[in-house]
């Protein structure tokens, strides 16, 4: 049985307090602005890494290193158990199953899902004067030019594109010399090099640079080496390299940024493809780890956030930067080979990639949406800090605005609550967060609210109605959700469900500021 860091240590006091902090209105607004690097790695679980897992088989020096420098969270959730949906609240502070996407993901050609006029982490901090640029996997939609005399009905449900060989006719129907839109640069990044959906994972398999395809002009429908899925393939595509040149890209456009205009803040959204199927790193990452080739590209992860450390330190800015690490959701099972699509195994050479958790990706239990969530700012971050309290990846867009001074609208982060007192260890007897709202890939809800967990209805299956029966777990006394309270707690289930609703109806579940 691995041994895990206590939940329950305290967080260490900042010693420099600050005027209002974590109002999330002016209370920053004369200090100088940090810059803000995001990574967020892909299908990285709760066991992956060191910090997390002392027995993890996985070196990862440099997220170890981050949390010894800054503050870890061992209760941090994604806004979903799966990609697309938490990549939508996790940039705009709103749960995506309030959108048209009430369940799974995105998958190759869909129209945009954020909507062109809503407030993002980019949008956000462009008013602030800050450089934004997003290198990665964006899988959220893009508007696609179609040939002409071809059709493509975009809007058809799923799952016309899943599977292993999606539509032909439709990639060849894409007029790739059209820049597409609607994507990062429409939504407040100043540049951006990324694709479309899961970078190895699902066609176009290419680069898009601020919206222009990079290399289609001999595009070809083929089966990218070792990929499981085929699809319309740039000519010189090579999926094992795809996060180093993401990585190369990020740090260059920090230093760009900061040799060209020092006093310019900027914003970095490295959204990496590792560790998402199909499992491939490059040559110098193979073998680094025990936990099979999963594990050497939770490694490459790894390598990734060194790469953006040597950055700051070598442009002496990492004492201004906030630095955060975490995952998009849980990871799959155990380790998979090349070309494969899920592991039966829970663990891969005695390595547990979800740690002590019950579920993994896309699954409503702890597992699917409970992440890994390092911070690092020197400036005001006290060092080793590890907190326990419940948040949420939607919590960043009000959090970021608290710390540049701004004070959101109405209409932009509906979900998203300050956690900028907690990050510095300064929340002293601020309330607790309110209740968060769990989403599974196949539509299921869960809330969670203290030490109880609700999950609405039994198994995996969509949940139209908070009637009926569900599952109802103590967290404090039963983090593997093995015993279920629903019958035990008739009060606590009527209480929790009604919350549920009133975050359903009222379409929000920040109260209107």
């Amino acid at each position: 049985m691995a041994r895990w860091l206590s939940p329950r240590l305290a967080l260490a006091a900042l010693g420099a307090t600050l005027v209002c902090a974590g109002c999330g209105g002016n209370g920053h607004a004369d200090a100088a602005l940090p810059n803000i690097v995001l990574v967020l790695a892909d299908d990285m679980g709760y066991g992956d890494v060191g910090a997390y897992n002392s027995e993890s088989r996985i070196p990862t020096p440099n997220m170890d290193r981050l949390a010894a420098e800054g503050v870890r969270f061992t209760d941090m959730h994604s806004p979903d158990a799966v990609c697309t949906p938490s990549r939508y609240g996790l940039l705009t502070g709103r749960y995506c199953w309030r959108t048209r996407l009430q369940r799974t993901v995105l998958f190759n050609y869909e129209p945009p899902l954020i909507e062109p006029d809503r407030l993002t982490l980019a949008s956000l901090l462009k008013r602030k004067g800050y450089r934004t640029g997003m290198f990665g996997k964006w899988h959220l939609g893009l508007d696609f030019a179609v040939k002409e005399g071809k059709h493509v009905d975009f809007d058809r449900p799923l799952p016309w594109y899943a599977g292993p060989d999606p539509d032909p006719e439709v990639g060849a129907s894409i007029d790739f010399s059209t820049p597409a839109s609607g994507g990062p640069t429409d939504l407040g990044f100043d540049e951006a090099l990324y694709t479309a959906g899961c970078s190895t994972d699902q066609e176009p398999f290419c680069f898009i640079r601020n919206g222009v395809f990079l290399g289609m002009e001999n595009a070809s429908y083929r089966h990218p080496a070792v990929s499981w899925r085929s699809g319309m393939t740039a000519e010189n595509w090579v999926n094992e390299t795809v996060d180093v040149r993401f990585t190369q890209e990020a740090a260059d456009f920090i230093a760009r940024t900061h040799e060209s205009a020092s006093e310019t803040p900027f914003f970095v959204y490295l959204a990496l493809s590792a560790p998402h199927s199909p499992h491939l790193v490059p040559e110098f990452a193979a073998g680094r780890s025990e936990a099979g080739v999963r594990g050497d590209m939770v490694w490459l992860v790894d390598w990734a956030v060194g790469q953006i450390m040597d950055t700051l330190e070598r442009l002496g800015v990492a004492e201004s930067t906030l630095l955060i690490v975490t995952s998009d959701n849980g990871p799959l099972r155990g380790s998979l080979e090349p070309g494969a699509r899920e592991s039966t195994a829970t663990v891969s050479n005695g390595h547990q990639s979800a740690g002590p958790l019950r579920g993994f990706k896309g699954r409503i239990y702890e597992g699917g949406h409970r992440v890994p969530f390092i911070a690092r700012w020197p400036q005001r971050i006290d060092a080793g800090a590890v907190t326990d309290e419940p948040r949420s990846l939607v919590d960043l867009i009000a959090t970021f605005a608290s710390v540049v001074g701004e004070k959101l609208p109405d209409d932009a982060g509906e979900d998203s609550f300050d956690m900028l007192a907690v990050l510095e260890g300064s929340e002293g007897g601020t309330a607790p967060r309110p209740a968060i709202v769990h989403h599974s890939g196949g539509g299921a809800f869960g809330l969670r609210d203290g030490r109880w967990k609700i999950v609405f209805g039994r198994g995996e299956q969509v949940v139209q109605s908070m009637e009926g029966a569900g599952y109802l777990f103590d967290l404090e006394a039963d983090l593997l959700e093995t015993t279920d309270l629903w019958d035990a707690h008739p009060l606590v289930v009527e209480r929790l469900t009604a919350t549920m609703e009133d975050f359903r109806s009222q379409g929000r579940s920040v109260p209107r500021r």
